[in-house]
């Protein structure tokens, strides 16, 4: 039987969501996290991966067992062997052809700057950019909403589409914070970081909100601006 998992996480410990050979990933804890609970192995298949050091709010991804027991039981018995940086949220059980990745229909994604210089406690969660004018990031925000081509601001691999659509791009002050928020079909590796790294440097004065139209236009990666840090950004939810 085929089980949905959506699970939050602290990303700076973690070289990205996925697996790898010399590093660890978040995939590799909750795998283990099943076998010490179950004493077999489950792979989990996820939406998505994220980047070295980004958070999740709501990542989903589905595993396959004979084990049939009650979505409280699967995550009593997982979260108490995961360390406190990984929490798995909601286990259900779904049918044999849902896929994390294939059937999700939109992400959603925030990035956080902060308004004053991080604290210890806050560092892992937020950008500070001193000197940053808002209105003309407001101002070029919008420029991102549609269909387009966006291989200028991502980290171009080779045969990968990379036409998107961005259904939604807005922003929202606390006392706190600028928080940037993205819902698109799907998105490319470093896109919303590049989105944003272009933004920052519209907030400096260093560029002008009618670049984002220019790179859009030629898909010239050297008009963006340098990649946002990881530490920012969260994967808040997908749709299905």
């Amino acid at each position: 039987m085929r089980y949905m998992a959506v699970v939050s996480y602290d990303g700076t410990s973690y070289q990205g969501f996925q697996s790898q050979p010399n590093a660890l990933g978040i995939q590799e804890v909750i795998e283990k996290a099943f076998r010490l609970m179950t004493q077999t192995e489950i792979k989990i298949h996820s939406a998505g991966r994220t980047d070295k050091g980004v958070h999740a709010l709501g990542q989903v991804f589905h595993f396959d067992t004979s084990i049939d027991i009650e979505p409280e039981t699967w995550m009593r018995g997982v979260n108490t062997r995961l360390p406190l940086d990984i929490r798995v949220k909601k286990i259900k059980k779904v049918k044999s052809d849902f896929h994390a990745r294939h059937s999700s229909k939109s992400k959603v994604y925030k990035y956080v700057l902060a308004k004053k210089p991080s604290t210890v406690f806050s560092k892992n969660y937020e950008v500070y950019i001193p000197n940053l004018d808002i209105e003309p990031m407001k101002e070029a925000l919008p420029l991102f909403i549609g269909t387009h081509d966006f291989k200028g601001f991502c980290q171009y691999v080779f045969g990968k589409p990379t036409e998107k659509t961005i259904y939604k791009a807005t922003f929202k002050e606390t006392k706190k914070h600028y928080i940037f928020t993205f819902h698109g079909n799907s998105f490319l590796k470093y896109q919303v970081r590049s989105m944003m790294g272009t933004l920052i440097q519209i907030g400096l004065k260093r560029k002008s909100p009618e670049v984002i139209k220019e790179i859009l236009a030629t898909q010239n990666r050297f008009l963006a601006g340098k990649t946002a840090e990881a530490r920012g950004l969260f994967l808040v939810k997908i749709y299905y």
